[in-house]
Parts: C-alpha cells; structure tokens; sequence
C-alpha cells in the first residue's frame, strides 16, 4: 500500500496560505490567557517560541515512528499533523523576525504581522517534510 503524503499536504498548504491570521489570533490569545494568570506576555511569547520549537523539531521523529509502529498512516494522522507543524513552525519561526517586546508593545509598525508571514514560509517546509516522509516510509509502507 502506498501512501500519498504530499498530496494531501498541498492541499493543506493551500488552506493553510489563507488562514495564517487565524492561527495567528490563536497565539494571542494564548498570551491572553496566560497573561490574565499574571503570566508578563513578554515572558509568555519567549515560552510560545521554546514550545513550539520543540514541538516543530520532534513532531516528525514522533509522526514517522507512529506510521513505523502503526503501519497504517492515514489522511486524519498527516491532516493533524500538517496542521500542528504549520502552527509550530508559524510561531517558532516568528522569533527570527521579532522579539518578545516588540510583538508585545508594537514598535515600527509591527504588531504580530510577521506570524502571518512565518506562516507561509512555513507552507514550503511542510511540503518538505512530506516529501520526506514519502521516501523515508516507502519501504514500511510495501
């Protein structure tokens, strides 16, 4: 049985090109959250980036392990995983183009615009990833 994993990650890509603002939204309102704890949203945001960082670099080792024990990827296993990895790689990414006090204060017209472009550049590496996982998992897969 073979497995199409870019397939379905285009058409996630496609999605994800127009939703960026919303994944976005979902990260301040985590610094939101965290902020009504007593949490210093500059604190909260360098927290986000140390997650999702994690998150972005071990989610494949996870993924492809899965698919190795489990021998059965399907559409809803990669569907959640593009759509973790998008958002992880969204907000880790965002930490090379800002700092915490600026995502949090504003300075220079900056106000969190940059998680939407971190977003798309996060759509090539999903399709990457996915090409990845084709070759690696091919022989599992037979």
């Amino acid at each position: 049985m073979k497995f199409n994993f870019v397939k379905p990650t285009l058409i996630s890509c496609a999605i994800g090109f127009f939703i960026p603002g919303f994944t976005a939204i979902l990260f301040f309102l985590f610094q939101l959250l965290t902020d009504k704890i007593g949490i210093d949203c500059s604190t909260s945001w360098k927290s986000i980036w140390i997650l999702t960082s994690l998150i972005s670099v071990a989610l494949p080792f996870v993924f492809i392990e899965n698919i190795k024990k489990t021998n059965n990827p399907t559409l809803t296993k990669l569907t959640l995983f593009n759509f973790i990895e998008y958002i992880s790689l969204q907000a880790c990414l965002a930490q090379f183009f800002t700092d915490s006090k600026t995502i949090c204060y504003g300075s220079g017209g900056q106000n969190g615009i940059e998680l939407v472009f971190t977003a798309w550049i996060a759509l090539p590496i999903l399709v990457c990833i996915s090409f990845v996982f084709k070759h690696k998992l091919e022989n599992y897969l037979e």
